[in-house]
């Protein structure tokens, strides 16, 4: 039961990402993050090693999909800012899992929380517009 219903979510996942616009990826990668991250907490928690590596990796993997995601062509200066910020993060998240820090985790989590709150609550028209740039952009 519990394997039908991990699979049913990866096809809900999947089906979203294809349908999505750039804005609710991004959305979904965070919230992947966070999910990754309570998870390699529990890990910590009750000891379980390989839990806590899989899913601290899963977090890093998503944190560099994020930097190479980046456009540094049109923003450089915002894309600079967010490298470094994503490579404090994943920086954090290797000392964590190095040190079995539930301590440095919980410091990602609060880092990263006000943008993705940022992100979240972006107004629809700045949506649109970074959608239109994107859709020149990908025309030229």
């Amino acid at each position: 039961m519990r394997k039908n219903l991990q699979s049913y979510r990866q096809v809900d996942v999947n089906s979203s990402v294809l349908t999505a616009d750039p804005h609710v990826i991004i959305s979904m990668l965070y919230t992947g993050i966070f999910d990754a991250l309570a998870i390699a907490k529990g890990g910590i928690e009750r000891k379980d090693l390989e839990l806590k590596a899989k899913s601290l990796s899963k977090a890093i993997n998503i944190l560099q999909s994020l930097q190479y995601s980046l456009d540094f062509d049109s923003r450089p200066e915002i894309s600079n800012n967010l490298n470094d910020f994503y490579q404090i993060c994943i920086n954090k998240l290797t000392q964590a899992s190095t040190n079995l820090s539930i301590s440095e985790i919980d410091e990602t989590i609060e880092l990263m929380m006000p943008l993705a709150d940022a992100w979240r609550n972006i107004p629809e028209s700045d949506k649109q517009e970074g959608l239109d740039l994107l859709s020149k952009k990908q025309a030229s």
